[in-house]
C-alpha cells in the first residue's frame, strides 16, 4: 500500500478557497480573473466599435453584470488597462485605443502563462515567455 502525503492545504484549516486557488493557479490569478472579465468586451469593442475606448469596454462589462449605476467608470479597471498595455495587447495610436502586437497571441488558444501581472503599487504586466 502506497503512502500518500496529505496536501498542506488540507491540514491548514485557515486556508481559504482563494488562498488555495492562488497556491495552485498562481499568485497573479486574481488579476488574470479580472482580465478575463473584460476579455470578450475588449474583443467586441476593438473589433466592432468605430471609436473604441477603455470606458466603452468597462461600460459593456458593467451593463452585462447589471452594475452600471453602481460604479464610477473613471479609473474602474484602470490597472487592468495598464497591464494590457504593458503586455502589448492594446496600445494607443494618436489617442485612439487599438490592437497591440500581442493581440492575436492573447486571443489565441495559448494559455496566459506567457505573462505575469501585479496590481500593487500602480500595477504592471510583464511578458515572461
Amino acid at each position: 500500500m502506497a503512502f500518500t502525503k496529505t496536501p498542506v492545504h488540507i491540514t491548514i484549516p485557515t486556508d481559504s478557497p482563494n488562498e488555495i486557488w492562488e497556491a495552485k493557479v498562481g499568485w497573479d490569478s486574481a488579476n488574470k480573473r479580472m482580465i478575463a472579465k473584460v476579455y470578450k468586451h475588449l474583443y467586441n469593442v476593438l473589433t466592432l466599435v468605430s471609436k473604441p475606448s477603455w470606458t466603452t469596454i468597462v461600460r459593456e462589462m458593467l451593463i452585462e453584470d447589471g452594475r452600471l449605476n453602481e460604479v464610477n467608470l473613471n479609473g474602474y479597471y484602470g490597472t487592468i488597462s495598464k497591464i494590457l498595455k504593458d503586455i502589448k495587447v492594446i496600445q494607443y495610436d494618436n489617442r485612439k485605443l487599438v490592437k497591440g502586437p500581442n493581440w492575436d497571441r492573447f486571443y489565441s488558444n495559448e494559455d496566459w502563462s506567457w505573462f505575469i501581472t501585479n496590481t500593487n503599487s500602480g500595477g504592471w504586466g510583464k511578458i515572461v515567455k
